[in-house]
């Protein structure tokens, strides 16, 4: 009764090149996510970014900008 086994399972290589990209591609979205939320986090924290923060004006737009000039 041989013939009415189902075949074993076989990896396909394509498709575990597929996932392992993918799986790659999101770590590396996660972890720059992460690295933008520990930079607001100790911008925060010294008081550049926040509703009573002297770098703040109307309409969220700051007068504190990483790297340019005013």
């Amino acid at each position: 009764m041989g013939f009415m086994r189902t075949p074993k399972y076989q990896r396909d290589p394509e498709l575990e090149k597929e996932l392992k990209e993918k799986r790659e591609e999101e770590e590396r979205i996660k972890k720059e996510q992460e690295e933008a939320m520990e930079k607001r986090k100790k911008r925060f924290a010294a008081g550049m970014l926040g509703q009573r923060s002297l770098f703040a004006r109307a309409g969220g737009r700051g007068f504190y900008g990483e790297g340019e000039k005013t």
